[in-house]
């Protein structure tokens, strides 16, 4: 049993996710919107244009995030928290969450891109799939084995973020090798 620091420090990495994350899910509102107007005028390579631009801006500031997440989970934690051994957890969780940055920064453009081509069916699919297929039963399998620790259990999060990641690429090369990426929505 984990106990009550553990379930703190995982709130408290939940808050954290939520605010550093601003950025790529900004991304994919912005290129929904600007995916589906620029598609539906008949200017699908704009559409593909501002997915590539905006995944290359995304994945920088994801790289700032995951560093912050990495090497300084502590002074991201104190900003909600002054227990130390809630802090101590929490960075030890975010160190196994912080590859996951990486991923979003990603692929969250890539489901703003799909959004705004109307394939929202892919989209929700992909979002179901990798938390009940992925990352609860991972995020289980990991909290029962031998010696569990937040930072393993963490290792799900990003787990769960490459099999979204890796699901997205396959969808898009479908979508290239039909076309519909370049058809008018």
């Amino acid at each position: 049993s984990l106990g009550l620091v553990a379930s703190a420090s995982i709130g408290i990495s939940e808050k954290l996710f939520v605010f550093l994350s601003i950025i790529p899910i900004s991304f994919m509102s912005a290129l929904s919107a600007f995916v589906a107007q620029n598609t539906g005028a008949g200017q699908p390579e704009r559409a593909i244009s501002a997915l590539k631009i905006s995944t290359v801006i995304s994945f920088m500031c994801g790289i700032a995030v995951f560093c912050a997440t990495f090497f300084f989970p502590e002074v991201l934690a104190a900003a909600f928290e002054k227990n130390p051994d809630v802090i101590a957890a929490a960075a030890r969780y975010q160190r196994g969450c912080a590859a996951e940055h990486l991923l979003i920064s990603i692929y969250f453009c890539q489901l703003g891109y799909f959004n705004g081509l109307g394939k929202t069916t892919f989209v929700m699919i992909e979002g179901i799939f990798t938390a009940f297929a992925v990352r609860i039963p991972l995020s289980y399998i990991l909290s029962r084995g031998e010696s569990p620790n937040l930072t393993k259990i963490g290792l799900a999060v990003p787990a769960s973020a490459l099999v979204c990641l890796i699901m997205c690429c396959g969808y898009m090369v479908y979508l290239r090798r039909r076309g519909i990426d370049r058809k008018k929505v």
